[in-house]
């Protein structure tokens, strides 16, 4: 992985501020703005967090979106408990540039030079008006490589680009709230993060794993081994798709259809709590939650699972029981069929499954995980499931949280699923030091 000319952002003088306290995760989305922080450890514990929806007449004009929230930032850093002045962001989706790509091996010039020249070529653009990242891919296989793959003529290389102005736009925003930004990153890098507590055994690099972040406005797909991304693409299709989809059928405005779509919803059962919170804490917050609509309650399980608990099939901490376990439940009532709608969604990422395969031949993803804000409804996860034919679980990071019950928290009700946290949680646990 490599940043270019975004610099190192962090001054050592606050770096002792924190005290064992990550920096103050900000999430951009299109749904909401979302801000989390956390004691640092193997079981986070929570802060405080804050979230403010963003006005229905936003929804469609990001420019407009984007200036409400920076001008929310303050004000909902304003008395809500976060500690400290140090700030994480990602980059949102939406102004993310996501592309596989390969480049020649060669000796004497740098993958990191190939991509600074390569990418603004795709782009049409100045060089330096992008800030880059790339993720070689290792082991593919490229034009040149025969059977085994990784030793072609080509690499394999993820590549991703924001406008430096957008950036700048970001680390001004933060600014402005009297915040030092010492981190921005993909949202790729923060979901990773946010699982890798799942994948800490050497023979998890033989696991390949898709993560589908189903939110608002797109669907991110990632593959990774283990913590180690081989795949990306962000999809052009999210939960005001299904809208827009309902407001036609039944001839209603996004507003309505909307809030008709989501009260005809199930939700997910709760994920799963490690044993170590549920037995040994006091607070609300530290016992195991009760089922939603009577659905299976896993297990608590410790915040490691050891090799005999995977040996048992436990659910890990953060997800939910296997989709295919969960009662079943419809997408949407009858009145306005979703199954047409869903296919851009469920096609798009079966040839994302076809193009790993074809990267790594011989080998397979081995199960799903789901997350984001429309993973909230178990029918829709059902029904991407099965669309995929791969084992699925329902992610929800924050079930790791140790809380008491009596931290800070404003807009957000942690009381039940809630999978669209996931990029802030595994944000506010990246590194700083970039």
């Amino acid at each position: 992985m490599a940043l270019f000319s975004l610099g190192k952002v962090r001054t050592a003088a606050m770096t002792s501020l924190g005290g064992g306290v990550s920096p103050i995760a900000i999430d951009f989305g299109v749904g909401a703005l979302k801000l989390l922080q956390v004691h640092e450890g193997d079981a986070p514990g929570l802060v405080a967090a804050a979230a403010i929806d963003t006005p229905e007449a936003l929804w469609d004009d990001h420019a407009k979106r984007l200036a409400f929230q920076f001008q929310a930032l303050p004000r909902l850093l304003k008395g809500t408990g976060f500690k400290g002045k140090r700030a994480v962001c990602t980059i949102p989706a939406g102004q993310m540039f996501v592309k596989h790509m390969q480049f020649p091996r060669a000796e004497n010039v740098a993958l990191e030079t190939l991509v600074r020249e390569g990418v603004p070529a795709v782009l049409d653009c100045l060089p330096d008006a992008l800030i880059l990242r790339h993720f070689a891919v290792d082991g593919a296989c490229t034009p040149g490589s025969g059977q085994s793959g990784g030793t072609g003529v080509k690499q394999e290389v993820i590549c991703m680009a924001a406008a430096r102005e957008f950036v700048g736009r970001l680390m001004g925003a933060i600014k402005d709230a009297k915040l030092e930004c010492v981190g921005i990153h993909p949202e790729c890098v923060a979901t990773l993060k946010a699982f890798e507590h799942i994948n800490r055994r050497t023979s998890d690099q033989q696991t390949a794993t898709m993560y589908l972040d189903i939110a608002a406005g797109t669907t991110k797909v990632y593959i990774a081994h283990a913590t180690t991304l081989v795949f990306a693409k962000t999809i052009q299709f999210g939960g005001n798709e299904m809208d827009v989809c309902v407001a036609r059928a039944l001839d209603l405005n996004l507003v309505e259809a909307r809030r008709l779509r989501l009260s005809a919803s199930v939700l997910v059962p709760q994920a799963a709590r490690p044993r170590s919170l549920v037995e040994g804490s006091t607070g609300n917050g530290g016992r195991a939650a009760a089922a939603v609509d009577g659905t299976l309650q896993p297990e608590p399980v410790t915040s490691t699972a050891t090799e005999e608990e995977r040996r048992q099939s436990v659910v890990a901490p953060g997800l939910t029981p296997s989709i295919a376990e969960q009662p079943e439940a419809e997408v949407a009532p009858p009145e306005f069929d979703l199954s047409d709608t869903l296919d851009t969604l469920t096609d798009e990422a079966s040839m994302c499954l076809r193009y790993y395969e074809a990267m790594f031949p011989g080998r397979r993803v081995e199960k799903a995980i789901l997350f984001g804000g429309e993973a909230r409804h178990r029918g829709l996860c059902q029904h991407v499931a099965r669309k995929l034919r791969l084992p699925a679980h329902v992610a929800d990071p924050l079930a790791r949280m140790a809380r008491t019950g009596s931290e800070p928290v404003r807009g957000v009700d942690f009381s039940t699923p809630q999978p669209g946290w996931t990029i802030p949680f595994g944000l506010a646990l990246c590194p700083t030091d970039l």
